[in-house]
Formats: C-alpha cells, structure tokens, sequence
C-alpha cells in the first residue's frame, strides 16, 4: 500500500510540474502540440498578456456564441473539428478592426477548484495560440479560465460535462 501511495505521489508531482508551464507551441499544420516556450510559424512567441483596463466579465458572448470551442475530458488540445470555428473568428477579428477578443475557458464539474481553473487556462492559450498560428494580432486578444464556475449546462452526466468544456468568446470594444 505505501508502494503505491509513493508512485502516486510521484506521479501526481509530475502532472502537477507539467502544467504549470505557461506557453504552448504550435506545429507547421496549426495544431497545437504542448507547452513549451517555442516560435510561433510567424517569428512571433506564444505569450500570454493581459489587456489592461478590460474586465471579460463586460464582455459580450453572444456574438460569437455560435463558435465555441469544445474539448475533449481532461484535454486543451483544440479538435480537428473545432478548427473552422477558430478559422471563422480568425477571418471575423480581420474583418472587425477595433475589437477585442477574450477567450474564456471552462471545465466540466469533475476535479478540485485548481485543478479546473488551471485546466480552463490551458484550454483558453490554446484557443489563443491556434488563433494566434492562424495570423491574429495577440494586442487584440486575452484569456480568462472560469475553471467550473459557470457552467453553459447543469447537470452531473455527460451531456452537461460535454457542453462545459469549451472555450467561448467575448467580445470587447
């Protein structure tokens, strides 16, 4: 038994380390394809800054509420079939100069408070650097995770966990 607590505890400790890098690294496709502290294809570098002065929670959601972002359980890699969405607000940002973007990450109910709110900010870069891979100007956009603490549907069964995971989008201006 206290075998398998140590390796627990090990490999808890391991999990732990490798989420609290800070930036993600996207690959020649536009997939995403873990953290590290790596070029974007633009020169650029996946950097998280804040936009001083917006609050997200002033933001509109619905505007692109048609645009969500799901993820899979336990997961901040962006879907293949989640990737016209990103591609439609990256053309939708070009087309509207002037706006703000925050991407608000969430979880489903399942896992302690930090644990999800860590997780939410990993999903939240990770729409943000796709974006970013996709051509968007980083001045314009912030991130946000709300971990599980609003929910777009109550429930504690898969429909509900399903629609939680996701990455949403409010717009500022």
């Amino acid at each position: 038994m206290k075998k398998h607590i140590c390796l627990f505890a090990a490999a808890l400790t391991i999990s732990l380390t490798a989420c609290s890098t800070d930036h993600k690294k996207i690959d020649g496709n536009g997939g995403v394809t873990g953290y590290e502290t790596e070029a974007l294809p633009d020169g650029g570098f996946a950097q998280h800054e804040r936009i001083p002065g917006l609050n997200p929670d002033d933001a509109d959601y619905g505007t692109l509420a048609a645009h969500v972002v799901h993820f899979d359980f336990d997961s901040f890699t962006v879907r293949v079939s989640e990737r016209p969405k990103l591609e439609f607000i990256a053309k939708w940002l070009a087309a509207n100069p002037g706006v703000k973007l925050v991407i608000a990450g969430h979880t489903d109910s399942r896992g302690t408070v930090q644990y999800n709110v860590a997780l939410g900010e990993r999903r939240a870069l990770a729409t943000r650097d796709y974006l970013l891979g996709l051509g968007a100007d980083a001045a314009v956009l912030t991130t946000i995770s709300y971990g599980k603490e609003h929910p777009a549907r109550h429930g504690e069964n898969e429909g509900a966990w399903a629609a939680n995971r996701r990455a949403e989008f409010g717009v500022a201006r």
